[in-house]
């Protein structure tokens, strides 16, 4: 009988052996299909469907600024935060093990008849966890980019308007009508300005890794100055790559701003509900697989209710009996316990 986990997956198998669990590998692959293959359909869909073209105001000084290259590309921005998630996982899981938990017996995971080491199990699920959020985090911000078009604060610069509708007429004019004759590619991705995706990531894997350390590390860590040192120095980069974008003329600061308030947001939402990084995290718990819930409490009825309260309130001892009050025969019926005479 395969075990499920609170959102169905059937992610580990019980074996023979009550500590040994067995990963289910067709319910692994799934969810990876299922995660990554949206991913793939948010990037596709609105690449073939394209960006919403925008026209802008001839005496529009916001986007009059000039081209610069990033600071922080965009696949050191995916290399860096995704390495932050991981590593952060890696230490915390490796502290945990070493110094907390080496005198409990942890549950034991095989894939097919391959034994798989505790902390390589718990640096997949837990970095599959902060997956959850980031590949929606990337997914909305694709979609809000090409439908929104907001114009760069360099979309003049790369635009190279094919003749300057806006030297005659009213400088106030609205133009919808006119022709780039820059690098396509660049023209393309100057219409891509709200919401900033630098901000969002770099906020995202920030907040989810700041809220890992305290679910995982601060309940267990005898300092309490390692976890918020750690959590600022997350948040100081985080902040840094978002504000490069606007030193680097690629995003107005409301894009930004808009951007760091969806990372933080996706990343308190995804550890509170989607994840529920913050349930099961004392040393008792670990004895437990991942992926699986707390077994159900069983309700008392009232009968032994009352009976639980009465044995705190008349504890028996070694020279008691016990015999049932007179009156009616029903199923109310209390046994007391009388001490006996001598």
């Amino acid at each position: 009988m395969s075990v499920v986990s609170r959102y169905g997956a059937r992610v580990m198998e019980p074996s023979l052996d009550p500590k040994v669990f067995n990963v289910n590998e067709v319910a692994v692959g799934l969810n990876l299909v299922l995660l990554y293959g949206f991913a793939a359909v948010t990037v596709i869909v609105p690449t073939l469907l394209g960006v919403s073209q925008r026209g802008f105001f001839c005496d529009d000084d916001s986007i009059r600024y000039e081209y610069r290259k990033d600071t922080i590309t965009a696949v050191q921005l995916m290399l860096y935060n995704l390495v932050l998630n991981a590593a952060t996982v890696l230490f915390v899981e490796y502290y945990r093990m070493q110094k907390v938990e080496s005198n409990i017996n942890n549950p034991r995971y095989r894939w097919r008849n391959n034994h798989l080491h505790v902390l390589f199990v718990r640096l997949l699920t837990y970095f599959g966890y902060s997956q959850i959020g980031f590949v929606m985090n990337i997914a909305l911000n694709i979609v809000t980019k090409h439908v929104v078009g907001r114009l760069r604060p360099h979309f003049l610069d790369v635009c190279k308007l094919a003749n300057d509708t806006c030297v005659t007429g009213d400088s106030h004019r609205y133009i919808t009508d006119y022709t780039c004759t820059g690098p396509p590619e660049l023209v393309l991705e100057a219409r891509k300005s709200f919401y900033s995706g630098h901000s969002a990531v770099s906020l995202y894997c920030a907040t989810w890794s700041a809220l890992y350390i305290q679910a995982r590390l601060g309940p267990v860590l005898n300092n309490r100055i390692v976890v918020p040192i750690s959590q600022t120095l997350m948040f100081m980069i985080g902040l840094g790559i978002s504000f490069s974008r606007i030193t680097d003329n690629k995003h107005h600061w409301s894009d930004v701003l808009v951007g760091i308030f969806i990372g933080i947001f996706l990343a308190v939402y995804t550890c509170t509900f989607w994840t529920d990084l913050f349930s099961n995290n004392s040393t008792e718990s670990e004895t437990q697989p991942l992926l699986l819930p707390r077994p159900p409490r069983t309700p008392r009825n009232s009968e032994d209710e009352e009976r639980h309260r009465l044995d705190a309130v008349l504890p028996s001892t070694d020279s008691s009996i016990v015999f049932e009050a007179t009156g009616p025969q029903d199923s109310d019926t209390i046994l007391l316990p009388v001490p006996q005479s001598a």
